[in-house]
């Protein structure tokens, strides 16, 4: 039997001065200092690699919003501005005002789950290991210390969270902050917007308690003939940043013209620079231009200005003409509200030079112009201009009408059938439908110019069956398809011509569609011309990082018997709400522009009708109520693809590949007249050997009127016969 001398003596009692040090930070009464100066004295920075303390100097216009952060005056507060313009750094502020100054609970709410790990790891963790002060602050011991949750002596407690209705739900926290806000989802789990759920959280902090979100803009703009009501009225938009910026004070940043000495607010619109093709020398030219004496100035005088600067609101008294008068924040006369707004344009950011602002500007807009895609235009605006976008392909005055396609096909006479002069390769686009197959064929020319030549239907079953195909059901009817693949149109002006240099197949279809898609598929690729068969599929949305990409399937069909992923297949894939914005950019172009589409006389309403059956949504394109048929829209987008695919946009047209040169070496470009004189008698062709050979001409023949009845291939829906059972 053990006794009591035999066990280990007990560890000494804990000093009670010990726990008290840890205490005493919790009852000191905060510091009476700004959120700016406890960021310059507790907050180091990442600077060039180098540790360095915060410095005000160097974003000037964050430090009101960063002081009124700690307004018992306010209960929120929404900052739009641009990419890297200190947005984030304001909200770290905050979080250092919190732990040194002011101790209390705060969380931050990134995007997702994944954004907020990242956002520990990359800016909260290095900022509390490279700030002493931060540092000797933060709690020892188990659980204090990990991603999502922080704990500090003083009693501040640092949550790092995402928009879920669990998370904005059920806490109560008396500074709640919000990164990339327009990359919230527009409604959180069906209970609301993320703004308005913060502000509950916060509600029993009363005007301790301060909800701030930063972000720039992402929603697009609702009305595109808005017109400003106040100096400082926001488009309108659906949600985001900018949804909340009317509802508060209408901040903008403003500078003293360094001429005459007038504020006005600088701006991307205010920039002035030579439209030159170049966007680089446009770029090095850009001056700011004064509203008020007109005179221009460079970027040189950007840091200097921005120091002078002040941010002035709209207040609640008219001024000299009626409109709301501009003050500062410490005027006591700002508008009547709770929430603080602030809206910083581009131009003014610290981190982005005016060269570089116009030059982006300008090669998205020429990218635009080149493919019709917005994205990149859409980007520049929103993170280097902190602007709202508007689609051009929803503008009102361009949007595509059937009257105005059919005013922009008179004059184009060509028959159907035939390919134009200018024509260097075809694109051929099926739509399967359940008893028919869709076809239309497109001519594509120098730059990206396209036009619609022949339009009809396959719908008679082969081997002489007296019924219509079935192509959702029924594998064999696609053999109806072969023949597209020697199927020739001919170019006008000139007896060459030309057969398909890719078919392009829509997989979007019922019952075993897909199935008996891969099985034809499989056929052409045994037969050899895998290179030129493609099957599509379209996804929609604007956020995809690609027009088109192949790529193989990554689940077996519904309908496959044996369940088993297509691998050795590639579908070409296309984002066709990206390529729908192109396809009307095009057809609104006119004949010589890049891109352009141009419209024949044959297409009758019916066809021009499908090229407006769809309307621009903010997220993406959707049927017009009532609109059925949309094939000549299918069929650009279709065309759009391969064309891209097969790389059209990159041709460099001095020195074109094969199969888009106007020769002999091009596969594709059938030499009707020469074909017809090797098959003549050896006899024949002895008497005419003094006679030239008939070639077709090393440039475009001019065009002269081709007559459809000896041109044009057979009507009626049907491919003409060619020895075959077609």
């Amino acid at each position: 039997m053990r006794t009591l001398d035999s066990f280990e003596p007990l560890p000494p009692y804990a000093d009670p001065r010990v726990a008290l040090k840890f205490a005493i930070p919790a009852w000191r009464p905060a510091e009476k200092i700004s959120v700016t100066e406890a960021a310059e004295k507790y907050m180091r920075v990442n600077v060039s690699g180098q540790w360095q303390p915060f410095r005000r100097d160097v974003t000037p216009y964050m430090v009101e919003p960063t002081d009124m952060i700690a307004s018992r005056a306010y209960r929120g507060m929404a900052f739009c501005g641009p990419s890297q313009s200190g947005k984030t750094q304001m909200l770290q502020s905050a979080i250092t005002y919190t732990i040194c100054a002011d101790p209390g609970r705060v969380a931050l709410f990134q995007m997702t789950r994944e954004a907020a790990a990242e956002f520990e790891r990359n800016k909260i963790a290095p900022m509390v290991r490279n700030s002493p002060e931060l540092r000797a602050r933060q709690a020892q011991g188990r659980g204090s210390d990990n991603i999502y949750h922080k704990l500090f002596t003083g009693g501040t407690q640092l949550t790092l969270d995402w928009p879920t209705i669990t998370k904005l739900s059920s806490a109560t926290i008396r500074l709640v902050l919000g990164t990339d806000y327009d990359h919230f989802p527009e409604s959180i789990d069906g209970e609301g917007d993320a703004y308005s759920l913060m502000r509950a959280r916060a509600r029993t902090y009363l005007s301790r308690g301060m909800v701030v979100v930063e972000s720039s803009p992402g929603a697009p703009l609702k009305d595109e003939a808005w017109k400003p009501v106040t100096p400082h009225d926001c488009p309108p938009v659906e949600y985001g940043v900018l949804s909340l910026y009317p509802h508060g004070t209408r901040g903008r940043w403003y500078w003293p013209c360094p001429i005459c000495g007038e504020e006005f607010e600088p701006s991307f619109r205010r920039l002035r620079y030579p439209e030159s093709a170049d966007p680089m020398e446009a770029g090095e030219a850009a001056q700011m231009i004064c509203p008020h004496c007109r005179q221009g100035f460079g970027h040189e005088l950007k840091r200097e200005l921005n120091c002078s600067g002040r941010w002035l609101h709209e207040s609640s008294v008219p001024g000299p003409d009626g409109l709301p008068a501009l003050v500062p924040i410490e005027s006591g006369l700002v508008r009547k509200t709770d929430m603080l707004s602030y809206w910083l344009d581009g131009a003014a950011a610290a981190f982005a030079s005016w060269r570089e602002l116009v030059t982006q500007y300008r090669q998205a807009v020429q990218t635009f112009e080149a493919t019709g895609d917005e994205e990149k235009l859409k980007t520049v605006m929103n993170t280097g201009l902190a602007q709202p976008y508007f689609p051009r392909s929803a503008i009102s005055e361009l949007e595509v009408t059937v009257q105005g396609l059919r005013e922009k096909a008179r004059g184009m006479d060509l028959p159907k059938g035939v390919a134009p002069a200018w024509a260097r390769y075809i694109t051929v686009s099926v739509d399967v439908q359940g008893t028919r197959f869709v076809v239309g064929a497109t001519a594509w020319g120098e730059n990206g110019q396209h036009m619609p030549i022949d339009r009809f239907d396959l719908f008679q079953a082969p081997g002489g069956d007296e019924r219509t195909v079935k192509p959702f059901e029924i594998a064999e009817d696609w053999v109806v398809l072969e023949a597209l693949a020697e199927r020739s149109w001919p170019v006008a002006n000139s007896t060459a011509r030309m057969t398909a240099v890719s078919i392009a197949i829509d997989m979007h279809g019922g019952g075993a569609t897909t199935d008996n898609a891969y099985r034809f598929y499989r056929g052409r690729r045994r037969a050899g011309q895998g290179q030129r068969w493609y099957l599509t599929r379209g996804e929609g949305g604007l956020k995809k990082p690609d027009r088109v990409w192949l790529k193989a399937p990554e689940s077996a069909s519904q309908k496959a018997k044996r369940r088993r992923v297509a691998k050795d297949i590639r579908i070409l894939f296309m984002a066709t709400d990206r390529l729908k914005d192109a396809v009307m950019a095009s057809l609104r172009a006119d004949a010589g522009h890049i891109n352009a589409c141009l419209i024949p006389e044959w297409m009758g309403d019916d066809h021009l009708t499908e090229f407006t059956a769809e309307r621009r949504q903010d997220d993406g394109w959707a049927k017009r109520p009532g609109m059925v048929r949309n094939e000549s829209l299918d069929h650009l987008v279709q065309a759009r693809a391969m064309h891209i695919i097969k790389g059209g946009e990159r041709i460099d047209w001095s020195d074109p590949v094969d199969w888009a040169s106007w020769g002999e070496k091009n596969p594709h470009l059938i030499l009707v007249a020469m074909e017809a004189e090797a098959e003549a008698p050896a006899a024949e062709q002895n008497e005419t050997d003094d006679a030239a050979t008939p070639s077709v001409p090393a440039t475009p023949p001019a065009r002269r009127p081709v007559h459809a009845a000896a041109a044009a291939p057979g009507r009626g829906g049907w491919i003409q016969k060619r020895g075959r059972w077609l």
